[in-house]
């Protein structure tokens, strides 16, 4: 099974920004994956037509897809888009869940209205809920990240209470297979709550690597995540489309 992760595309209603969207979606439509996640910062500008342009290229794959607000994102207009498909009844928090094959995949709407970090504490009841209601292999996917980086500056909009959430998806069991977010606008790879952990690459521009005060251009082109879940084993591949 082929798990798709888009992230922090910042639609504002430029063409450049769906340019490069376009760029990965047509890259990835080969591929034919079994399931679309996006985490976050689908829209930082000119909601409406934003997350409409975003919706018609995730429907184009004709595949389950699941989203997640980031902080830029705008929950009123995201709710108007993509409600009905999640079952969203109130604009705060979105969270999503749904099993596709053998694969749960739970959507954590972490967000703080008007903050650039994020904070798990208000849906770790709710996450707890949807882990005990089956035990199967879930990837868990948010805006932002429940781990340091390393990354200077970026830690500070961390997702505040990783350690209440580690403890849920431990209490899980074997069940959470992943944790998986976006936000930084850069791919990394780490261990959180013992389990595998990723960042996604960024639609939008990538931000420059910054580590003890070395740092580094920017050249990243767009890219996404490709994670590959078989026989018990998630493997993660990066891909930048430039």
């Amino acid at each position: 099974m082929i798990i798709a992760q888009l992230s922090d595309i910042h639609a504002n209603g430029s063409s450049e920004r769906l340019e490069r969207l376009d760029a990965v979606v047509d890259w990835l439509m080969p591929m034919q994956p079994d399931i679309l996640i996006v985490s976050g910062d689908l829209a930082e500008d000119d909601f409406s037509q934003s997350y409409r342009a975003v919706q018609k290229r995730l429907e184009g794959f004709g595949c389950p897809y699941f989203v997640v607000p980031g902080n830029v994102d705008n929950h009123a207009e995201m709710r108007d888009v993509f409600g009905r498909r999640f079952g969203w009844s109130r604009d705060w928090p979105l969270n999503v869940s749904g099993v596709v094959g053998d694969l749960r995949i739970i959507g954590l709407d972490v967000t703080v209205e008007g903050a650039h970090h994020g904070d798990a504490a208000p849906v770790l009841d709710w996450l707890a809920d949807e882990l005990r209601s089956e035990m199967l292999p879930t990837l868990i996917f948010q805006h932002q990240h429940p781990f340091p980086t390393g990354i200077d500056g970026k830690d500070r909009n961390v997702c505040f209470n990783g350690d209440a959430l580690a403890e849920v998806i431990e209490s899980a069991g074997d069940s959470v297979i992943g944790l998986t977010c976006g936000h930084v606008h850069r791919a990394l790879f780490t261990r959180f709550a013992g389990r595998h952990a990723t960042m996604a690459p960024s639609i939008k521009k990538a931000n420059m690597l910054r580590l003890d005060g070395r740092e580094s251009a920017v050249v990243d082109p767009p890219g996404l995540l490709l994670h590959h879940w078989s026989e018990g084993r998630l493997v993660s591949h990066v891909v930048m489309v430039g």
